[in-house]
């Protein structure tokens, strides 16, 4: 049994570092059959976990907000509670798949107010000035041309709208703190909160009254 853990162990580090080596070079999001992984929340990394990413975000009933990478809808579900029936989650991902497993929970639990999106964060349909919030858990590092996605962002909020940045470890396409900061102070952010530890992080940046 032991060896046979060992192994297990031995054998989920080399998929790690394979998809991290690969992810350096190309674009690899999480595919949708691994959805069952990036579904639950990680224990160990408590900063990127849903129910801190709400309380960290602070959004008021009534909000709109934006999901982007949402992926199977680990975070989307909980911000749709939060924000309640007069607010909204926009829901985008790239993937068809995990959208419709987000369709399902949304279903299942009868929500009204999430909103499906097949895009990225450069998306230009969607409105500007439109949003209180934007949360990006760990799906920054899936995002090509990052500067302009975050430039992005900080057009389809409001002024001091909040957009909330977490990362793990765990995942391949990890970022870390001072490149997410610098991404987000050149787009014209300013950091407000920050909560982590050597695991992960949640970074909260405000869009200025004056922006």
């Amino acid at each position: 049994m032991v060896v046979a853990l060992i192994y297990v162990i031995i054998v989920l580090i080399a998929f790690w570092l394979g998809w991290r080596f690969l992810s350096r070079r190309k674009l690899v999001p999480c595919p949708a059959w691994l959805g069952w992984v990036v579904d639950r929340d990680n224990p160990f990394a408590r900063a990127a976990r849903s129910e801190n990413i709400v309380r960290l975000l602070g959004l008021a009933a009534g909000a709109r907000v934006a999901d982007i990478g949402c992926g199977p809808g680990r975070v989307t579900i909980p911000l749709a509670k939060a924000v309640g029936p007069g607010g909204q989650v926009i829901a985008m991902d790239v993937q068809e798949a995990v959208l419709e497993k987000v369709a399902a929970k949304t279903k299942a639990q009868g929500l009204a107010n999430i909103r499906l999106v097949r895009s990225d964060a450069r998306d230009r349909a969607l409105q500007e000035g439109s949003f209180d919030g934007v949360v990006l858990v760990m799906a920054l590092g899936e995002i090509p041309q990052q500067e302009k996605a975050i430039s992005r962002i900080h057009a389809l909020l409001k002024n001091n709208g909040r957009l909330l940045i977490a990362e793990s470890v765990f995942d391949p396409h990890f970022m870390n703190k001072d490149t997410v900061r610098d991404l987000g102070m050149h787009a014209g952010f300013v950091e407000t909160k920050y909560e982590g530890d050597v695991l992960s992080y949640a970074i909260v940046f405000e869009k200025p009254s004056c922006a």
